[in-house]
């Protein structure tokens, strides 16, 4: 079986190709930049090419079996836009795959991904999954929750602030929810997909196995890096002026409204079907946290 990954060199995509690589498989990783992170080896090869380009995705997936189609962005650019590189970069990548006979795609989406989802993000999600369910291809669209990792920019960012801080900001009252998947998890989910035929043609949510409000997330924190930091509670329409402000001066932006009505919406699901189809022991935020954070 002939596996490529585009979108490699994101936190999910590097654990992706490990993962993949220790369990016997050689990867094509598909890559804009001149070199991968990964680097090359007997078992990966890199091949340059570009989501917003249809001519270096058709070169790149001649005699590719599965891709894994990982490409994303959390905040808009000036150059990249969730139009751009989401739906139309997920429409480049299809009509290559369909030149080339690619067989099937794993596609990682985002949990809260729907027809009427009030978020640019979950929107483009949404058109995205839509193009993938409308081609011929056969497809696994998994929508995780929030990942975590020794990589990740969101668990990590609320660790460095805790340990940085006497003070630690939340959003509104901090009661809405996150169901967070170990990194470790996805991946074993993503490489079951390869061969899964349970699986196949299915949109399949992903939490992990608690459903923890975030003021619950920091209180985990604050216990494994023994830090007493006082919580100090933002109001959401102070929390929006900053982040309509911060859009106008930075792109990306390190917080937008998107990003704050998605955290106050939640982000929490019914895992049933996810065990029913995939042979699995979730991790907890605490035990996975500990494997890699340290005091």
């Amino acid at each position: 079986m002939n596996v490529a990954i585009i979108g490699g060199g994101g936190f999910v995509g590097r654990n992706l190709a490990r993962g993949l690589v220790g369990a016997g498989f050689k990867i094509r990783l598909l890559t804009y930049r001149s070199k991968s992170d990964f680097g090359e080896s007997g078992q990966v090869k890199l091949v340059a090419a570009d989501i917003h380009d249809k001519e270096s995705l058709k070169d790149a997936l001649k005699g590719i079996d599965v891709i894994y189609h990982l490409v994303g962005i959390i905040a808009e650019t000036k150059y990249l836009t969730f139009e751009k590189t989401v739906v139309q970069g997920t429409a480049n990548l299809i009509e290559a795959c369909v030149h080339n006979n690619v067989g099937k795609i794993i596609y990682l989406s985002a949990l809260g991904t729907s027809e009427n989802a009030k978020t640019n993000y979950h929107q483009a999600k949404w058109k995205a999954e839509e193009i993938i369910r409308n081609s011929k291809m056969e497809y696994v669209i998994l929508r995780p929750s929030t990942i975590f990792g020794p990589e990740d920019k969101f668990i990590n960012m609320l660790a460095n602030m805790i340990r940085k801080f006497h003070l630690v900001p939340i959003i509104g009252n901090g009661n809405y929810s996150l169901q967070p998947i170990f990194i470790d998890d996805l991946i074993k989910i993503l490489i079951s997909s390869l061969e899964n035929s349970a699986a196949s043609n299915r949109v399949v949510e992903i939490g992990g196995p608690e459903k923890l409000q975030f003021k619950a997330i920091i209180a985990v924190l604050k216990k494994i890096l023994k830090k007493r930091s006082m919580i100090v509670y933002i109001p959401v329409c102070l929390a929006r002026l900053g982040a309509y402000i911060l859009e106008r001066l930075i792109k990306p932006s390190p917080l937008t409204i998107d990003q704050i009505d998605m955290l106050l919406a939640g982000n929490i699901c019914h895992d049933n079907e996810l065990y029913d189809l995939f042979d699995i022991r979730l991790t907890s935020l605490e035990d996975g946290i500990v494997t890699y954070l340290r005091c």
